[in-house]
């Protein structure tokens, strides 16, 4: 049997992609973009309980992120500081 490879050009928005993924492939694509480093996983397993005390330091990492632009180069520095010592 002989193949043909053709070009072909498809418009498809981000919306009409994910709203035809199935459960296992969102799964999968936010498990990509945790390991990516595009995102922040959230989310507890579903054994893990979270506190109140990890959602507010959830809160305070992601206001980080946000606004990382507003820290002057002293604040990343003790930030990056305090990460190291981890």
């Amino acid at each position: 049997m002989a193949t043909f490879w053709t070009h072909a050009e498809i418009d498809l928005s981000v919306d009409e992609i994910y709203e035809n993924l199935s459960d296992r492939e969102v799964k999968k694509l936010v498990d990509l973009l945790v390991s990516e480093g595009d995102v922040i996983s959230t989310n507890a397993g579903k054994n893990e309980s979270v506190g109140f005390l990890d959602e507010e330091w959830k809160k305070t990492l992601i206001n980080l992120m946000n606004n990382r632009h507003r820290l002057s180069t002293e604040d990343e520095e003790i930030i990056k500081q305090i990460a190291n010592k981890l």
